[in-house]
C-alpha cells in the first residue's frame, strides 16, 4: 500500500514529507498572525467524514489553501499574547525525531532504553539549574521528577503528590471529608488547573483564596489562613510568574513562614514560566528560594521555544515519588520503567526529545542570553507604555509580561468612576484585533492590585508576553499605534 511507509516507497514519501516540511516553514514565516476568521459553517463542512481516500499529494495541496489560512501563527513577530513561539530549529528536529522513532517510554529494556536514560538527563539537567541537590540515579525514584504534557499535568501531580504526603494510602483508601483537604492559593492569580486538579483528585473544590498585594500573598492574610485551618491544608501553592502577570512571589518569606507553622504542608512552586530565570546568572536572584518547595512544574514549551506540549515536574525529595507508584502486570517492574511513576499518562511519547535538542544545540549560557533579552524587551515596551499620553502599565515587569490598558488619555481618567468604560473599551479593542488577525494580544480579568486605577477593581486589560527572539522595539511601536487605529475606529 502506498500509503504506509515502507522500503519500496521512499522516494513517494520523502516527496510527501518534504512537502509538508516546506508548508511548516512557510506558514511559520508568514507576515500575518491570521489570514482569515474561522466560521461555524466551515466547521459544518469538516464534520463530514470522507468514505473514499485522497492521494496524500493533493491532500497536503488541500490543506495548504483551505485550512492552513485559518491556523494561529506563533512564531509570527505579530503574536504577542504568549511567549509560545515554537520556533527552535533544534525543538522542531527534536519533534519530528519523536514522532518518527515511536519510543514508548511506559517501560524502558525493550520499548525505550535509550529514550529513558536521555528523558532522565533532561530531568537531571533542570533538577541542577533550579538548585535542587543532585544525587546518583539508580532507578525511577532516584530521578527527582517526571515529564507531562504540559503544565495542568504537572500541578495536577504535584497535587496528587500533596494528598498522599497529607494522608497516606489515600490513593488505596479513597478521599474521606474532602473537605479537610484544602489548598491554599493567592486571590485573583491562581491558574485554574490547581482548582481543577483539587476537583479532579477526589478533593472536591475547597481552594483558600488568600488575599494579595501586589499580585503576590499578603503574608499576614497568609500567616492568619494558615493558622485558622491548621491540620486541613494540603497544599500551599506559590507562583514564580502567575500567568496574568509574570509576578514572582516572594519565595524564601513563603516557605519559612509555611513550613513554621504547619511543616507537612506540601509547598508547590508553579514556575512554568519563571524557572526559565534559572538559566541565567544575572536573573537568578530572583527565583531564590525556590529549591527550598516540595516541587516545581516547569513548561519548556512557553519559555524555551520549543513546539507544544512537554512540561517537567521536578520534585526536592525523589524518594515522595513512592507515594504514588502504580503497579500492573502491563508495565515492566523495572528500574527505569517511567510507567511506574507518570500518574496519567500511560503509552508515553518522547517528547523531552525536544528539550534535549534545543538545550544541546545553544547551550545553558546561550539560553540565559536569550532569557535577559526576553526580560528586557519587556522592559522596554513597558517604558513605551509609561511615556505614552494614552495607555497605562498595570503590573511592575519582574520577568517578560506587560500588563496594559488604552486609556484615550491619561489626563483625562476618572480614577474611581471610569472603570467599568474603560473595561468595556478595552474588550472591544481585543475583539476588534481578533477579527481583523493581524495581532494578537492576550486579555483577561484581573484585580487592579497596585491601585493604578483603582485599588482592587476588576480590570479588563490587554498583556503583551515576549517569548519570540525575533521581536524588536519597532514591532512594539507598530502594535501600540495599532491600537490607536483601531479606538479611533471605535470611537467613530
Amino acid at each position: 500500500m502506498k500509503e504506509i511507509l515502507s522500503k519500496d516507497n521512499q522516494k513517494y514519501a520523502k516527496e510527501c514529507l518534504n512537502e509538508a516540511l516546506n508548508i511548516g516553514l512557510k506558514f511559520k514565516l508568514n507576515n500575518n498572525f491570521k489570514e482569515k476568521k474561522y466560521t461555524e459553517q466551515n466547521f459544518k463542512e469538516l464534520l463530514k467524514i470522507p468514505k473514499k481516500g485522497t492521494e496524500l499529494k493533493e491532500l497536503l495541496k488541500n490543506f495548504e489553501e483551505d485550512i492552513l489560512p485559518y491556523c494561529s501563527n506563533f512564531s509570527n513577530e505579530n503574536f504577542m499574547g504568549f511567549p509560545d513561539a515554537g520556533n527552535s530549529i533544534a525543538g522542531i528536529s527534536g519533534a519530528l525525531l519523536t514522532d518518527f522513532l515511536q519510543q514508548n517510554l511506559i517501560n524502558s529494556s525493550f520499548c525505550a532504553p535509550i529514550a529513558t536514560y536521555m528523558e532522565i538527563a533532561v530531568i537531571k539537567w533542570l533538577r541542577e539549574i533550579i538548585g535542587y541537590e543532585i544525587k546518583p540515579i539508580n532507578n525511577i525514584w532516584d530521578v527527582g521528577g517526571i515529564i507531562t504534557y504540559g503544565g495542568t499535568g504537572s500541578n495536577a501531580t504535584a497535587m496528587l503528590l500533596a494528598r498522599e504526603n497529607f494522608k497516606k494510602n489515600t490513593m488505596k483508601n479513597g478521599v474521606k471529608n474532602p473537605s479537610n483537604y484544602k489548598i491554599v492559593i493567592p486571590k485573583g492569580i491562581g491558574h485554574y488547573s490547581i482548582r481543577s486538579s483539587s476537583m479532579w483528585l477526589g478533593c472536591g473544590d475547597n481552594i483558600i483564596e488568600v488575599e494579595t498585594e501586589n499580585f503576590r500573598y499578603n503574608l499576614e492574610a497568609l500567616e492568619e489562613t494558615l493558622i485558622k485551618y491548621r491540620g486541613k491544608i494540603m497544599s500551599v501553592v506559590a507562583y514564580v510568574g502567575d500567568s496574568r502577570t509574570m509576578t514572582i512571589e516572594n519565595l524564601k518569606a513563603v516557605y519559612k513562614l509555611v513550613k513554621k507553622i504547619d511543616s507537612n504542608i506540601w509547598l508547590h512552586a508553579d514556575a512554568c514560566h519563571g524557572f526559565s530565570l534559572a538559566f541565567s546568572k544575572k536573573l537568578r536572584q530572583k527565583i531564590d528560594g525556590i529549591e527550598c518547595f516540595d516541587s516545581i512544574s516547569t513548561d519548556p514549551h512557553k519559555v524555551l521555544t520549543i513546539p507544544y506540549c512537554v512540561s517537567a515536574l521536578l520534585i526536592k525529595n525523589p524518594e515522595k515519588m513512592k507515594l504514588i507508584t502504580s503497579t500492573s502486570d502491563l508495565i515492566m517492574q523495572e528500574d527505569y520503567a517511567w510507567g511506574q511513576i507518570t500518574p496519567f499518562i500511560g503509552s508515553k511519547s518522547w517528547v523531552s526529545l525536544k528539550i534535549w535538542f534545543m538545550i544541546k544545540n545553544i547551550g545553558i549560557e546561550n539560553i540565559g542570553k536569550m532569557i535577559e533579552e526576553r526580560c528586557e524587551i519587556a522592559k522596554k515596551f513597558a517604558d513605551m507604555i509609561e511615556k505614552s499620553d494614552d495607555f497605562v502599565l498595570i503590573n511592575d515587569i519582574n520577568i517578560n509580561s506587560v500588563v496594559f490598558m488604552y486609556v484615550g488619555s491619561k489626563k483625562d481618567i476618572l480614577r474611581n468612576e471610569d472603570i467599568e468604560k474603560l473595561n468595556k473599551l478595552n474588550i472591544k479593542l481585543h475583539c476588534k484585533m481578533m477579527d481583523k488577525g493581524i495581532y494578537h494580544l492576550h486579555k483577561f480579568s484581573l484585580p487592579d492590585d497596585r491601585g493604578v486605577l483603582k485599588k482592587g477593581a476588576i480590570i479588563h486589560p490587554l498583556r503583551y508576553m515576549s517569548g519570540n527572539p525575533n521581536i524588536n522595539t519597532k514591532n512594539l511601536e507598530n502594535v501600540l499605534n495599532y491600537i490607536r487605529t483601531l479606538a479611533g475606529e471605535i470611537d467613530e
